[in-house]
């Protein structure tokens, strides 16, 4: 095994699914409330020191899965973040620390649309990059 010097930093681009589930409580909503009946998607990418393209991808999956969570919004429904997926992965060559988010972008697909559908439409290909 390669000492901890030798590993270099990536960034792990991975794709959560943010799901509200419920009816709004009428009394909580308020001009901010939007029920445009879409879905929420987060692209974030974060900083892992590993071994190769493929040890950072382990390891910002099992991050992403140790950060999935769920609980309560401010209108009474449940909103769960969702792991989906790791879609991409760069070598990073800047002294960084591990762990640190670097990039996020939020996506939002029509409620019928599968996670599946999402993947393929803005990041096919990107499979074969990692």
């Amino acid at each position: 095994m390669k000492g901890k010097s030798n590993w270099d930093y990536y960034a792990v681009k991975i794709i959560k699914h943010i799901i509200v589930d419920g009816e709004p409580d009428p009394n909580l909503i308020d001009e901010y409330y939007d029920d445009d009946d879409r879905q929420l998607f987060e692209e974030s990418v974060v900083l892992v020191h590993a071994q190769s393209y493929g040890h950072a991808q382990k390891i910002a999956e099992k991050k992403a899965v140790g950060d999935e969570s769920s609980g309560p919004n401010k209108y009474g429904q449940q909103v769960c973040w969702k792991f989906i997926k790791a879609v991409d992965c760069f070598l990073i060559l800047d002294e960084l620390k591990s762990g640190a988010e670097i990039y996020t972008c939020f996506h939002t697909a029509s409620k019928d649309e599968t996670a599946d559908e999402f993947l393929e439409k803005w990041f096919s290909g990107s499979e074969d990059s990692l």
